[in-house]
């Protein structure tokens, strides 16, 4: 018999949503064929079989799950599966899920009725009964609301998962946030130049990720991990996750390798996120490895924005939507400009607030004195030196 274990899929979750069986339950599989699709606070992803043999689910759709935890059993023969359920330890007639206390019984008439709801191992043992039976599980169940009554709403997996993680921030990373104002019309007028000569969708964000990039020689410390030990862990390159909310989730994919990047691939990358972000089709490879991150909140009116530190990660930085202000041109006569501010959260333990301000100028006046930024984008020989 082979254990079927779930995979740590992402480190920020201590539990996960097992959304469907792409096998039957008894049928024959063969190694590599695709088991069951796992959903993460990020992504869903395909766990494949690691052998041949007979499945045996432990689990049903819908069911929590958690990293590590035995979700079916591979049987070699028929023979083998009959002799697991035919031990006295085995309810046969039912698919049993592991229980974590010893004594944990259910009926196969409660079993259906718990998997169709939902209902955790966790919540079952706060019967208090070491056998649950159907009325158990009715009890436990919400009435139906009256009619016109508002009715609760629960958080989705995935939103519970956000919570968690900023939770765990709020609690242990002492956080401090500085702001900049941002002249950025020559960077609007950069980025509507690349587009017609690359195709690419570039914006002021994929410009603010290649700037953020290239701040890592200059800047390490805003890139590195803290370590449990007090160790500061240096990032050998800079990968800058970028916050996606397409209205069905908060997703943090990250731009591998940023700095190698031309701003035009950038922007290819990012258009690639949103669409992925709608069909909620990230990998876990995309969703992980960041050591920066950076939240666009840039819908009209939104000026300042505070963003989050990821646990495992020491800075974050909020791009706030462009707006339009009077100033005086060296003459004294009014002028309209373009600005943005920019926002930093900081790990404090790692970084002071010198190191943070020099960062802040440094990202300032590569946005404001773009052409830089430009380099190696294909189709920009012309760009402005």
């Amino acid at each position: 018999m082979i254990s079927v274990k779930l995979p740590t899929l992402n480190t920020n979750d201590a539990s996960y949503v097992l959304v469907e069986w792409l096998a039957e339950h008894g049928a024959r599989i063969k190694k590599g064929q695709p088991l069951v699709v796992i959903e993460t606070s990020k992504t869903q992803e395909e766990i494949d079989s690691t052998a041949d043999g007979i499945l045996h689910t432990l689990l049903a759709g819908g069911a929590d799950c958690r990293p590590g935890q035995t979700v079916a059993h591979l049987f070699a023969s028929a023979d083998e599966r009959h002799a697991y359920l035919s031990a006295p330890a085995v309810d046969p007639t039912a698919r049993p899920e592991p229980a974590t206390d010893a004594g944990l019984t259910l009926t196969k008439a409660a079993r259906a009725l718990a998997d169709q709801h939902g209902l955790t191992d966790n919540e079952l043992r706060g019967l208090g009964r070491t056998v649950i039976r159907a009325a158990d599980i009715e009890a436990l169940l919400p009435r139906p609301a009256q009619a016109g009554a508002p009715t609760d709403r629960q958080l989705s997996a995935q939103q519970r998962a956000v919570g968690a993680v900023v939770t765990e921030s709020m609690r242990t990373i002492p956080a401090a946030a500085a702001y900049a104002k941002v002249d950025v019309g020559q960077a609007q007028d950069l980025a509507r130049q690349l587009r017609r000569r690359t195709g690419s969708v570039v914006s002021l964000l994929g410009l603010l990720i290649k700037s953020v990039a290239d701040q890592l020689p200059a800047h390490p410390s805003l890139f590195t991990r803290l370590l449990d030990d007090g160790t500061i862990q240096p990032a050998p390159c800079a990968h800058v996750a970028v916050a996606v909310d397409a209205g069905k989730g908060l997703y943090t994919p990250v731009v591998h390798n940023t700095a190698a990047l031309s701003v035009a691939q950038i922007a290819d990358v990012i258009t690639g996120f949103r669409d992925k972000a709608v069909r909620g089709t990230f990998r876990a490879d995309e969703l992980t490895g960041a050591n920066i991150l950076i939240a666009p909140h840039t819908a009209d009116g939104v000026v300042f924005a505070t963003p989050i530190v990821f646990p495992g990660q020491t800075c974050a930085l909020s791009l706030g939507s462009i707006d339009e202000q009077l100033v005086l041109d060296q003459r004294g006569r009014p002028e309209a400009r373009r600005f943005t501010y920019l926002g930093l959260v900081y790990d404090h333990r790692v970084v002071n607030g010198r190191d943070a301000m020099a960062f802040l100028g440094d990202l300032k006046q590569a946005l404001e004195t773009p052409a830089a930024l430009a380099a190696g984008t294909e189709g920009d020989e012309d760009a402005p030196k």
